[in-house]
C-alpha cells in the first residue's frame, strides 16, 4: 500500500529566521531571491507532477500577493505560517489569535480561498501552549496543523508527543484539529528531524531517502520541508555574522540543497499529496 508523504515549503523571506543572537528583520529592505526561488519551486513540482503545501506568512501575502496567487494558481495549497514569523511561545493566547486572524485574512485576500492549515514558525509550540493552541486554530476554522516537533531542542519541541498524524488529546479532550507532526529518527542518542531545513541539508540524500522508506514501511507519513532561501540563498543572507550553533543552522549544506531536494522529489513524487487532501481522506 502506498503511504502518503508531503512536499512542503515555509514561504518567507530569508530574514524571517528566529535567532537569539541577532535580529534579522533589520535586513527586511535588502534584496532577496524570493521571486526566483518561488519559480524554482513551481518548475520543480511541474517537472515531477507534484503539488506541494506552502505555509505562507500573512505579511508576505500582503506585500507580494501576486507571488502567493501564482503558487495557488499552479495548484499548490496555501496555508498559514503566521503573520510575521513571531514565535508562538512568545505570544499570549490573545496575541496568537490576533496574529492568526491577520495571517489568514491576508492570505485569503491574495488567493480567494479559505485557509485550512497552519504551521508554527520554527516549530515554536511547547507543551505549555497546548491548552489554548488548538482551541485557537479551531476558532479560526483551521482543520489541520503541522507545528509539533515531538522531541526537545534548545529552541522548541514537545517531548513524548505522538509521532503519527492524529487528533491530539488536550485537557482530556480530543481536539478537532488534525496534527501532522515532524518525523524523527534516532541519531547520536537523540530523536532528531531528518527531512527538512537544516536536517535535510545535514544528512546525505540517500540516508534521507532510506529513512523515509523505512518510515513508510511502518505506515508512517513523512513531510519534507524547505524554505525558499535554501533553494538559492541571496547574497545578503550569506553575509550575516552569527555565533555557533546559529551559524551552522543558517549556512550548513546550502550548496547543493536544491539538487538534493530534486533527488528526493523525483524519488517520492508518486507519494506526495497536499495536506488538505490528506486531511479530507483522514477525516472521512
Amino acid at each position: 500500500m502506498l503511504v502518503n508523504n508531503f512536499l512542503t515549503f515555509d514561504v518567507e523571506e530569508w530574514y524571517h529566521a528566529n535567532y537569539n543572537t541577532i535580529t534579522t528583520t533589520q535586513y527586511q529592505d535588502t534584496k532577496t531571491n524570493l521571486d526566483k526561488n518561488i519559480n524554482q519551486i513551481i518548475d520543480l513540482c511541474d517537472k515531477y507532477e507534484v503539488k506541494s503545501t506552502c505555509f505562507v506568512l500573512g505579511e508576505l501575502a500582503y506585500k507580494k500577493p501576486e507571488l502567493i496567487k501564482k503558487l495557488s494558481d499552479n495548484g499548490h495549497e496555501i496555508a498559514s505560517h503566521s503573520n510575521s514569523h513571531k514565535l508562538v511561545y512568545n505570544m499570549s493566547e490573545n496575541e496568537f489569535k490576533k496574529d492568526l486572524r491577520i495571517s489568514c485574512d491576508r492570505i485569503e485576500q491574495a488567493i480567494g480561498k479559505k485557509v485550512l492549515g497552519y504551521r508554527a514558525p520554527s516549530w515554536s509550540v511547547k507543551e505549555e501552549n497546548l491548552s489554548w493552541f488548538y482551541e485557537a486554530l479551531t476558532e479560526e476554522g483551521i482543520k489541520y496543523s503541522s507545528s509539533i516537533y515531538p522531541s526537545y531542542t534548545y529552541l522548541y519541541g514537545v517531548p513524548n508527543f505522538p509521532t503519527k498524524p492524529h487528533f491530539p488529546i488536550v485537557n482530556n479532550q480530543e481536539v478537532k484539529v488534525l496534527e501532522i507532526p515532524q518525523s524523527l529518527i534516532g541519531f547520536a542518542g537523540k530523536k532528531v528531524g531528518f527531512a527538512g531545513g537544516f536536517y535535510l541539508r545535514f544528512f546525505p540524500k540517500r540516508f534521507i531517502k532510506n529513512a523515509i522508506k523505512s518510515k513508510n514501511k511502518k505506515n508512517e507519513s513523512v513531510f519534507i520541508y524547505l524554505h525558499p532561501r535554501e533553494m538559492e540563498p541571496s547574497l545578503d543572507s550569506m553575509n550575516i555574522k552569527l555565533k555557533f550553533p546559529e551559524n551552522l543552522i543558517h549556512y550548513y549544506g546550502l550548496k547543493g540543497c536544491a539538487k538534493k531536494l530534486e533527488y528526493l522529489t523525483k524519488e517520492f513524487a508518486n507519494s506526495f499529496i497536499k495536506m488538505e487532501d490528506f486531511y479530507n481522506s483522514y477525516h472521512k
